[in-house]
């Protein structure tokens, strides 16, 4: 049987302000489903849409459904000013608060998850770490997704070393904002040139890593892309 990997939403009204109808829609780029799909697993939308009373029971019963998550980016601040730009929490505060608790309770169950972009700064700060609060410049590139932007390194005896099999990668870019701490419990285990964290991952959890890049996309024509959606496809069957 196929697992079911929940791939979270952002929500229109966080994203672009209020629409003519004060009440917006809830997505999440093509490229995430489908990637699930190829690499053998069920994609299910999960957007942040909850009543505040009920949503650890809502919590528990997504989790009793899915094998795995992903954590998607997008949804970045676009009705910001660089010069205002605020914290993940201001950006999207409903779908921060929904994210967060969602993040805290897989990490107890041990559920399989992969944070991308906004997902791996959300595992960060979630988990004790930080986000630098100046943005980075040359991280945000004018090419489509499936066309790499700059080259990382990963870190040996790393998790994502394990899965990639190589050490110099390279990768594409959609982020202004980068992790500034990483928190207890995890490793830096990718770095750009600079010194820019483009990965992290858990000690202690079989498969709990963000990437600030969109494997997703990449995966079109990159392996090593492939095989980390496959790894957590694999890591959510054992899951089940």
């Amino acid at each position: 049987m196929k697992p079911i990997i929940g791939i979270t939403c952002a929500w229109s009204e966080e994203t672009w302000g209020n629409s003519s109808d004060g009440e917006g829609y809830y997505y999440v780029g093509r490229p995430y489903a489908e990637a699930v799909t190829k690499c053998g697993g069920i994609p299910m939308m999960i957007p942040p849409s909850y009543i505040n009373e009920d949503l650890h029971e809502m919590i528990d019963r997504i989790l009793s459904c899915v094998n795995g998550l992903i954590f998607s980016g997008g949804g970045d601040a676009k009705r910001f000013s660089p010069a205002e730009f605020p914290t993940l929490e201001e950006q999207q505060p409903r779908r921060y608060y929904f994210e967060s608790e969602l993040l805290k309770e897989a990490s107890k169950r041990n559920i399989p998850v992969l944070g991308i972009c906004r997902g791996h700064q959300m595992i960060a700060e979630v988990f004790g770490g930080s986000i630098s609060k100046e943005l980075i410049d040359g991280h945000k590139q004018n090419l489509p997704g499936y066309k790499p932007w700059h080259e990382v390194s990963i870190e040996a005896k790393s998790k994502m070393s394990d899965i990639t099999g190589i050490h110099n990668w390279r990768v594409n870019s959609f982020h202004r904002q980068v992790v500034e701490k990483v928190p207890e419990g995890f490793i830096a285990s990718i770095k750009a040139d600079g010194g820019t964290i483009e990965a992290i991952e858990s000690i202690d959890h079989t498969f709990f890593i963000g990437l600030q890049f969109h494997p997703e996309e990449l995966m079109r024509f990159d392996k090593p892309s492939e095989l980390i959606i496959k790894c957590l496809i694999e890591n959510a069957k054992i899951s089940r």
